[in-house]
């Protein structure tokens, strides 16, 4: 008898002929777009997505191990129709084919949930975790430590100037129109000034002549037109000037120019941040959620945002921050929809995130910090309001009048407070529980803008629909976030780099959605896929 075909072995409903009917229905024209043309036949770029989404689906996150997944695992056998490509290959197409064209993928199958009515995309449950990149641990690169050497570089730089110039004085040697100090005093020294200042002393020192060439010149009166053209540019030195100037010229633009660039590229890495690593320079140093307070021991990782509806993943980005405060912004860029509303926890309550929620038309369930505590009657925004005075009265019956405007850099914005204090607390019975440590008499901040939209979260968050939607946040993205990490391994990047710590994150976010799109369509004749476009 001959051997049974590969399809008889598979089952009509297994998981393998789900992905090969979903990758069957994607455009790929953008993945096609990569490809120059010319040269040898390729692999077909569908047949490895579909190899790849279902090593994913299959938690197979290796190239290697893909490439000996289609050589003796049945399912990947068929699905890759007996051809097999090495790992060389699979992982080539990873990182220059499908990576760049991912967030199209993913859209189009978060599309395809729209239309079989798993999502509505009205509702987004947003998140933030931290994810260990794969970075050293003892690679961190440090802001204030960048900022101090390069500043003591700055210094000895100077000093090099002038002692240059001081020799210049002496010898009667014309380095410039503009004095070397005088270029140091105003602002630090870039890479370019201490290059051209280089330039410019190497040019005064190449004498036009050398002496037996001068004393030829003299010995041949026929020749002077031709020293006319090669007089020197600057007097004559001595040789101990010569020499001594040509020290401090090979230190300058060796050694000090060298660490001012390595300084200067160090400072467009940080690019505003705290540290970053040397082996992922995309990562930055943070406190991991386990790591306790007491440890100065400070990981790469990335924070990853999140948005979920009915466990499915609508969205994903990859940030450089540790706060998820300011990448909200950022993550909803990404997104190709508009959510009606979106629930978040109180890391995202800041005014300038209710402000940009407000501009793009999307109601905002965010939690501020403080919400779920108990409420002080000394907190401002539960004191009794004088209008006419411009005075709070706490419950003891003491004015905090209006003193100044203060500005404020919260969240990459200036913002505005205002100041309230009392004149007297002297005698107050509840002094301990009011006033925090050195203070004399109770001082405070008010935002009135802030407090405007805390309020309106209040009223939200109070209603039927909002209080329904704040208890649905925590198991719809926290779900997710346990999978992600402890099913799909995404605890720690494999890749590195942003853009190829992302794909990472996005193969693995489609690869959550079919698992959870096949589970939920076995066994349900009424639901069928349905057709790309």
């Amino acid at each position: 008898m001959l051997p049974p075909r590969l399809d008889e072995l598979i089952p009509a409903d297994h998981q393998v002929r789900f992905i090969n009917e979903v990758v069957d229905q994607m455009d790929l024209d953008q993945v096609y777009a990569t490809y120059q043309g010319g040269g040898t036949t390729s692999y077909h770029p569908r047949m490895l997505v579909k190899v790849l989404l279902y090593g994913y689906v299959q938690r197979i996150y290796s190239a290697r191990q893909l490439a000996k997944a289609v050589r003796e695992n049945v399912q990947f056998m068929w699905l890759a129709a007996g051809q097999t490509p090495d790992f060389r290959t699979i992982n080539e197409f990873r990182k220059s084919r499908l990576a760049p064209t991912l967030k199209e993928l993913f859209s189009q199958l978060m599309h395809q949930l729209v239309e079989l009515g798993l999502v509505d995309l009205s509702e987004y449950f947003v998140d933030g975790t931290k994810v260990e990149a794969n970075a050293g641990r003892y690679t961190a690169v440090w802001a204030k430590n960048t900022q101090r050497y390069k500043a003591a570089l700055d210094e000895q730089i100077s000093e090099l100037f002038d002692q240059i110039q001081q020799i210049a004085d002496a010898e009667d040697v014309q380095l410039g129109s503009a004095d070397l100090a005088e270029l140091g005093e105003a602002s630090p020294w870039s890479s370019e000034d201490v290059r051209r200042a280089a330039d410019r002393i190497n040019e005064a020192l190449a004498p036009a002549v050398d002496d037996k060439a001068e004393d030829s010149q003299e010995d041949s009166p026929d020749q002077g037109e031709s020293a006319k053209k090669t007089e020197p540019a600057s007097p004559s030195m001595s040789k101990a000037g010569r020499r001594r100037l040509q020290q401090l010229l090979s230190k300058l633009a060796g050694d000090k120019l060298r660490r001012l660039q390595d300084y200067e590229r160090q400072e467009q890495l940080l690019a505003g941040r705290k540290s970053y690593s040397k082996t992922d320079p995309d990562a930055t140093f943070m406190r991991g959620k386990h790591t306790p307070m007491s440890s100065m021991q400070l990981r790469g990782y990335y924070n990853l945002q999140l948005g979920t509806q009915n466990q499915f993943i609508l969205g994903y980005s990859l940030h450089s921050n540790a706060g998820d405060q300011v990448c909200l912004p950022q993550h909803l860029d990404q997104l190709d929809f508009r959510p009606q509303a979106l629930i978040g926890d109180a890391g995202y309550g800041t005014l300038a995130n209710y402000q940009q929620l407000h501009e793009r038309r999307i109601t905002a369930y965010v939690k501020y910090p403080g919400y779920d505590g108990k409420p002080s009657p000394y907190d401002p925004r539960h004191m009794d309001y004088d209008l006419t005075a411009d005075a709070y009265i706490c419950p003891q019956g003491r004015r905090l009048y209006y003193q100044r405007d203060r500005c404020q850099q919260r969240s990459g914005q200036q913002v505005r407070v205002r100041v309230y204090e009392s004149p007297d607390c002297s005698g107050c019975p509840v002094s301990q529980q009011c006033l925090s440590k050195n203070q004399q008499h109770r001082k405070f901040e008010v935002n009135p803008e802030l407090n405007l939209w805390r309020s309106t979260t209040d009223r939200r968050l109070g209603s039927s629909p909002g209080n329904k939607l704040k208890k649905r946040r925590s198991p719809e993205v926290e779900s997710v976030f346990g999978q992600l990490k402890q099913n799909d391994g995404l605890s720690r990047l494999v890749m590195r780099g942003k853009a190829m710590a992302e794909a990472e994150v996005g193969l693995k976010a489609i690869a959550h959605n079919l698992r959870r799109l096949h589970k939920t369509l076995v066994g349900q004749t009424d639901k069928m896929l349905p057709a790309w476009g």
